[in-house]
């Protein structure tokens, strides 16, 4: 079996940009940011998308405080 093949069975990510709000990403995935690298197995993440989180690049619900719009 080539990789390719090996690839076709794996679930997809899928990526919503909240209005208002966060990018949400679920799935399997690699997160690589500062120099850290996070397996988000089966689960969900929350980009922050406004910059006043205090748990950057991760959503903490600053965006409803500070009034983000997009």
């Amino acid at each position: 079996m080539n990789s390719i093949d090996a690839d076709s069975n794996e679930q997809p990510v899928s990526v919503k940009i909240m209005a208002d709000g966060p990018i949400v990403i679920k799935g399997n995935f690699t997160l690589l940011y500062n120099g850290i690298k996070k397996e988000v197995c089966d689960s969900m993440i929350s980009i922050c998308r406004c910059g006043v989180s205090d748990h950057m690049p991760f959503c903490d619900g600053q965006h409803r405080k500070a009034g983000f719009i997009d």
